[in-house]
């Protein structure tokens, strides 16, 4: 039956509200794919032998947390696995558990990423060993204790620069000395960012500080890649609070209530689907999302949040 009007008024509030209507349904939709694509994208794009068996992985801070959970599931595909820490004795069960578990092969490498020029030698170590490179997940992060400011200690800027050699420069280091490699194989380049690089937390301004240098990193290095035409993949892993020993260890003393944990185990899965389905940045529990989100457009609300859960000290 054909559409009829009555009068012109009726047809030209018909189409006042499809004018209105369809701008908030696109911001419906882009909502709800902010909130939800993380969920959809670590499902949807999950590292099996069909995608990923024969790749050839590195994972830097690889002996326990995150990056051990990274190269089990890489071991579990059938990737060959370079695994990494600042000592071999440490990476002895990672290496055992990897090959229990079907790695292709694996290879423990031994460096300090607190000194400069070792992240370049453990990315050239690892492609020498592996024959090349298909994905770098460069993982690892400085040993720290949270602090306040205004009562550090006065050496403490010594502290600091180690937070950022390790968990800024070594990165930089690395991703500079792994691209050739990817060009090679159109491979993909993890970086581990956090939470903490979009939200204010209390006593955690080293690690705040060095994982929004990364953002920055990131961010300038991705646009470089596009704009060059690069074969190579740049994707960003946003994680939350992780169950590690040391987050059980150090939260509870400075927030007041008990802080969500997420497993290294489904951390790392999610972290694994990155490089499959070459995404840009995925979120890790999916639920940070929609914090991260709200802190963009209502900063002092979140901050205010904060505060009421955090500890005075």
């Amino acid at each position: 039956k054909p559409l009829t009007f009555r009068t012109p008024l009726e047809a030209m509030n018909l189409l006042a509200k499809a004018v209105l209507g369809l701008p908030l349904c696109l911001l419906a939709f882009g909502l709800a794919r902010s909130l939800l694509f993380d969920l959809v994208a670590g499902r949807w794009h999950r590292a099996s032998r069909e995608n990923s068996a024969g790749k050839r992985v590195l994972v830097t801070g690889s002996s326990r947390g995150i990056g051990e959970a990274l190269a089990h599931v890489y071991a579990e595909v059938g990737a060959h696995v370079t695994v990494h820490a600042r000592s071999l004795n440490s990476l002895q069960e990672v290496v055992a558990e990897c090959r229990r578990r079907g790695a292709a092969s694996v290879h423990p490498i031994a460096a300090d990423l607190s000194k400069p020029g070792e992240a370049a030698r453990l990315v050239a170590a690892a492609a020498a060993a592996m024959g090349g490179l298909d994905i770098a997940v460069v993982n690892h992060i400085s040993p720290s204790e949270f602090a306040t400011v205004a009562r550090a200690a006065p050496d403490s800027a010594q502290g600091q620069r180690a937070a950022m050699q390790t968990n800024y420069f070594s990165y930089a280091e690395a991703a500079r000395a792994a691209l050739p490699h990817l060009e090679k194989s159109a491979g993909s380049l993890v970086l581990i960012s956090s939470a903490a690089a979009r939200l204010p937390i209390p006593y955690c301004y080293e690690y705040c500080a060095s994982k929004r240098a990364l953002g920055g990193f990131f961010s300038a290095l991705r646009q470089e890649l596009a704009l060059n035409g690069s074969a190579v993949h740049a994707g960003l892993a946003l994680i939350g609070s992780i169950g590690t020993e040391s987050a059980r260890r150090v939260l509870p003393k400075y927030y007041k209530v008990s802080i969500p944990l997420a497993s290294p185990a489904d951390t790392a899965t999610d972290i694994a689907a990155i490089p499959v389905g070459r995404l840009r940045e995925l979120a890790s529990p999916w639920t940070i999302r929609p914090v991260v989100l709200l802190a963009e457009f209502a900063p002092e609300f979140v901050e205010q949040q904060l505060q009421s859960l955090s500890r005075h000290f």
